[in-house]
């Protein structure tokens, strides 16, 4: 159990902090860059259900360390007040935290973004279209700054964890 709940939890991780770095490092600059054309892939994502499907491995990723944690913590409180279980707590509430800032902070201000984006692409040119494609700008702002903070704290977290048994 312990071995299957250990490699469920690398795997995973790998995948969110992969997902969340791609994206941050070169998925949403070159969004920027194509402009209104990258609405057809930013579709094509959400099609996929990528906004549904990162936030649920991200989910078992945090709930499978816990439960390691937890196993662990069966050896004692020594453990508990060793470098190696600090080190793993620190990566635990990083980790946690970037979890409900790229639920709340990210996927929450992007889709809005882009429904707001696909109800006023069709609108006439104007102060109300205006309105509306300014307001999905500065949620997409927002997003990127809640996905920038999502993508340190997971790298704190995935070092936290990486030296945790060597400290």
């Amino acid at each position: 159990m312990f071995l299957t709940l250990r490699v469920l939890h690398i795997v995973t991780g790998v995948f969110w902090a992969g997902s969340v770095f791609y994206l941050i490092s070169f998925l949403a600059p070159a969004f920027r860059e194509v402009g209104p054309d990258g609405a057809k892939v930013f579709a094509s994502l959400r099609r996929r259900r990528m906004f549904t499907w990162v936030p649920v491995i991200a989910g078992v990723t945090v709930v499978s360390g816990l439960l390691l944690y937890g196993f662990r913590m069966g050896d004692g409180f020594d453990w508990a007040r060793s470098r190696e279980a600090m080190w793993l707590g620190l990566g635990a509430v990083t980790g946690i935290f970037a979890l409900v800032l790229g639920i709340l902070g990210m996927r929450g201000p992007t889709l809005a973004a882009d429904d707001i984006s696909r109800e006023a692409g069709p609108m006439p040119a104007g102060a109300e279209r205006d309105a509306k494609m300014a307001k999905a700008q500065k949620l997409r702002g927002r997003a990127l700054m809640a996905g920038r903070a999502t993508a340190t704290l997971l790298l704190i977290t995935v070092i936290a964890m990486s030296i945790a048994r060597y400290r």
